[in-house]
């Protein structure tokens, strides 16, 4: 071959040194999550029974602790219907072991039975604000116009900023077969105040290998947030340092003020992000790493952080609201068997398992003061007499909504709720929903 040839061959094909071969890693059989958060404040997290997120809310319960176990497997269940058992350490305190239900598949509702003809086009606005500072910074507030994207014309910028790198746990949509506890939102199980996650976690079932791994490090410490200042003023938000945190976030969310007889919702949205941000991940579980490259971005607050200014224009165009904040903490990864040190030796792995860890605070904001609790609103003793009767009304019929409560407390709790899911359903569209007869009215 002439030489100009070879030379026209090796630069459109470059050689490759020679390289090690690589090995082949043969993926998991079982992937099994545990991912615990501490929630305080005013923070409703999901694994809460209703009694729990309202006693939470009046102050007179502390930090909740809250657990979610997903094991996902390639295999199907062996000697009948799928069988799975968490085996917990004796420090839980919750008996030797917590069931991990596979869910049943619902059938899919048919065209008669939905209310498409009750569905209402959104009015209104999105206010959107970020970034820590007691002033709005140039080119805030961005205005969002409902009925547009209602129409289909979302603007370019809503979602801007760095993509959140979520993890997804598993489910039953990504297994062949699938357990979880608590099962359902309707059977949540409290966890003990005094429950500890350190010790040997083990799971056997008939759908995936015996799984067993060791936790030193236990549900993350309580994030208690408060705040100085007021909306004329401004507000910041402050913090405890929460031991092994690797970064945090906080969001507000509220109804805006609308002009008197305004037919429209106003929705005031603010992130700590540096960046412009909306909806995101920010506040999931995230990975060190991913935390670590979002801190960098700007996007979270580092450990060492412990205050963040809301803007006092957000401030002012909130009518009521929650503040939500999140402590992001480590990961501990096992895999069996251990990866094999010679690359020739395939990697066949058994089973995985992580463990995440979070801690939550949430307050309410109303004319921009924060309240971490309603306890000192119309006496502490009758604030959680009335959670345990709504929460009891509601444990009796789940689909009826709890009994009016004239409480201060409730008064507030109500008029937020009212302010946020009018925003939310003026945002996303809404249908309105038929009352229950069967409900008392």
């Amino acid at each position: 071959m002439h030489f100009r040839s070879l030379l026209a061959l090796a630069l459109v094909v470059p050689l490759r040194p020679a390289t090690a071969a690589e090995q082949v890693v043969v993926p998991p059989k079982a992937r099994y999550w545990m991912s615990a958060t501490t929630a305080n404040g005013m923070s409703m997290g999901g694994g809460m029974s209703q009694a729990d997120m309202m006693k939470m809310a009046i102050g007179g319960g502390g930090a909740s602790k809250l657990l979610d176990l997903d094991l996902g497997s390639t295999l199907a269940p062996t000697g009948g219907g799928p069988k799975a058992d968490a085996l917990i350490p004796p420090g839980m305190n919750m008996g030797a072991s917590l069931p991990l239900t596979t869910p049943v598949a619902k059938p899919a509702q048919r065209a008669s039975e939905r209310e498409d003809d009750d569905f209402e086009r959104p009015k209104g606005k999105l206010l959107l604000f970020w970034g820590c500072s007691e002033k709005a910074r140039p080119g805030q507030p961005v205005v969002i116009d409902f009925a547009a994207m209602a129409a289909g014309q979302v603007p370019p910028n809503l979602f801007a900023g760095e993509r959140i790198r979520t993890a997804r746990p598993p489910s039953s949509s990504n297994s062949k077969t699938f357990g979880e506890w608590p099962y359902g939102d309707k059977n949540p199980r409290s966890i003990p105040a005094n429950a500890s996650l350190i010790g040997n976690q083990r799971v056997e079932g008939n759908y995936s290998p015996p799984i067993s791994f060791e936790l030193t490090q236990d549900w993350l410490a309580p994030l208690t947030l408060s705040g100085r200042g007021n909306g004329a003023s401004g507000q910041t938000l402050a913090w405890n340092a929460v031991p092994a945190a690797t970064g945090y976030a906080a969001t507000m969310m509220g109804g805006g003020k609308s002009s008197s007889g305004e037919d429209s919702t106003t929705v005031v949205f603010w992130s700590s992000s540096d960046v412009q941000t909306f909806i995101s991940g920010l506040t999931d579980y995230l990975a060190p790493a991913e935390v670590q490259r979002l801190i960098g971005k700007k996007m979270l607050m580092p450990p060492s952080q412990t205050a963040c200014a809301i803007p006092v224009e957000a401030l002012a165009a909130v009518d009521g609201g929650m503040v939500s904040m999140v402590a992001h903490g480590p990961e501990v990864n096992h895999v069996s068997p251990p990866r094999p040190t010679d690359p020739k030796v395939p990697w066949v792995q058994d089973w995985v398992s992580r463990t995440r860890y979070r801690s939550t605070a949430g307050a309410v904001l109303a004319d921009g003061e924060l309240m971490t609790s309603m306890g000192g609103m119309g006496g502490s003793r009758a604030g959680s007499d009335a959670a345990d009767a709504a929460a009891g009304s509601a444990a009796s019929n789940a689909n009826c909504p709890p009994p009016a409560d004239t409480s201060a407390a409730a008064a507030v709790g109500g008029a937020i709720a009212g302010s946020l899911g009018s925003a939310m359903g003026s945002m996303f569209g809404g249908k309105k929903k038929k009352a229950d007869p069967n409900c008392p009215q």
